[in-house]
């Protein structure tokens, strides 16, 4: 294979080989490739699926890196396609072309010198690929829909080795699967094509209200975002102060941070009723172009040691779960790290509820809110800290399930997580289960939570596909 590459073979021999292969969870590092494929273009991307089917070796795909369970990573051979990172626009068709390989910040620097975006996520490093195959969320979601909503094609290699270029008239089936039905399913994308959206002068917010009137806030907050859910989208989320060890309920701030489509001031408008229970003691409130706004939003959290636990609210957290959530915040075991993602609510509604549960692989369609946990540690904590957080992470889920829809998001997944198959995909499981026997015979493209075959054959070879 290496001698018709076009592309780069990095070796554990390679002193670039360490950067490439390890992931964003480093509580995966441990699972290091035999090699990492850098794939230049789509003939790569056919060598090295032909390559492991004939030799027998186990695999995996990374577009991004960011698989938060680690699904990015094998022992066998690691097919990168990140070195696939371009972008084209066609302003005259108004869509935008991007490789398989580009990420966030890519696709972002490609646009933002025209009055267009697409719907993406926050995180810079983050793979376009990876994001749109699992429906996609970011703070344009509620405005405009998820990144999958924008999808028109795609190109991708399938088990066989074969190109395939599918949409909604080519290939429907296997087009309706791909939006939403997460990454390393049923190939490897190498070009997607997304209609373009109109963008102008946006409000972005980030607020911060001292400790104490939590509930009320926290209920007030989801009340401002169900009241506009399309102009406004909001990650409101509750954290300690600073790290050390537990924290008292007086202690915990409420934060929320976001995008109002409109000015500066009908957002204050609308925050009025949040400043009536307490003022924030600091409120950074600025109107500007969206361009800008999106690089004021940016994060590229979690990374390193983390664990991470979400599920889907169908309407809102009510008092009780606000209680709830913050009696186990209080419990929080301690370490060196402040803890900031320990309850977040990510805003879902407006026009991602507009798309029917069944039109796209993307089930979770009546949902306004992903509810989302984390713990996070740093090589200063000793490994009794470690799994006293872990501990409290998992008892904290398990708690908080009473309030909850038992749904989660495909992107944040969790390699703990019961009945995976109904929590990412619902109703929909079963017609991606004939997809995937369709399009994936033998079903090489496997890896943990890989989606089933509705009929299992003998496994003809021992591949280990993954997403990124």
């Amino acid at each position: 294979m290496a001698r018709d590459f076009n592309g780069w073979l990095i070796l554990p021999s390679n002193p670039a080989y360490p950067m490439t292969a390890l992931p964003n969870n480093a509580r995966r590092s441990g699972v290091m490739p035999v090699a990492v494929a850098l794939c230049a273009d789509m003939a790569d991307v056919q060598r090295c699926i032909t390559w492991v089917h004939d030799n027998r070796v186990p695999f995996a795909v990374r577009s991004g890196g960011h698989n938060y369970a680690g699904f990015s990573t094998t022992r066998g051979l690691l097919i990168d396609v990140r070195a696939m990172d371009g972008v084209s626009l066609d302003m005259k068709e108004g869509t935008a072309t991007v490789q398989g390989g580009a990420n966030n910040q890519d696709v972002a620097t490609s646009l933002r010198a025209v009055p267009f975006g697409i719907p993406s996520g926050r995180c810079p490093t983050v793979g376009a690929s990876g994001l749109v195959l699992g429906g996609g969320w970011g703070f344009s979601a509620s405005h405009a829909g998820l990144t999958c909503d924008s999808l028109l094609a795609t190109d991708l290699v399938l088990a066989s080795g074969a190109r395939r270029s599918i949409n909604d008239r080519d290939d429907a089936d296997l087009f309706w699967a791909v939006r939403g039905g997460g990454g390393g399913n049923f190939g490897v994308h190498t070009a997607f094509t997304f209609k373009l959206r109109d963008v102008g002068d946006v409000t972005t917010f980030n607020l911060a209200w001292p400790p104490g009137k939590q509930v009320e806030l926290l209920t007030a907050l989801q009340a401002i975002q169900q009241a506009n859910p399309r102009s406004i989208s909001t990650r409101t989320k509750a954290r300690p102060a600073a790290a050390g060890p537990r924290p008292g309920r007086g202690d915990i701030l409420v934060e929320t941070l976001g995008l109002y489509w409109g000015n500066e001031r009908d957002l204050r408008a609308i925050l009025a009723p949040a400043y009536a229970i307490a003022q924030p003691r600091s409120a950074a409130i600025y109107e500007q172009e969206y361009w800008r706004a999106r690089d004021y939003l940016l994060t590229d959290d979690p990374n390193g040691l983390y664990d991470i636990r979400c599920n889907y609210v169908e309407h809102q957290l009510g008092t009780d779960a606000l209680e709830n959530m913050l009696g186990w915040m209080t419990r929080w075991p301690g370490g060196s790290l402040r803890q900031d993602n320990m309850g977040i609510l990510f805003a879902m509604g407006g026009a991602v509820n507009d798309v029917a549960p069944d039109a796209t692989a993307y089930a979770h369609r009546t949902s306004n809110y992903i509810f989302e946990m984390e713990a996070n540690w740093s090589p200063m904590d000793k490994p009794d800290a470690v799994k006293a957080q872990r501990d409290w992470l998992r008892s904290y889920y398990q708690d908080m399930q009473r309030f909850l829809q038992p749904r989660s998001y495909v992107n944040f997944p969790n390699r703990e997580l019961p009945d995976w198959g109904r929590a990412y995909y619902a109703d929909n499981l079963p017609r991606l289960s004939q997809v995937k026997s369709k399009w994936s015979p033998g079903n090489p493209f496997q890896f943990a939570q890989s989606i089933p075959p509705a009929r299992q054959p003998a496994p003809s070879q021992p591949h280990l596909a993954a997403r990124s």
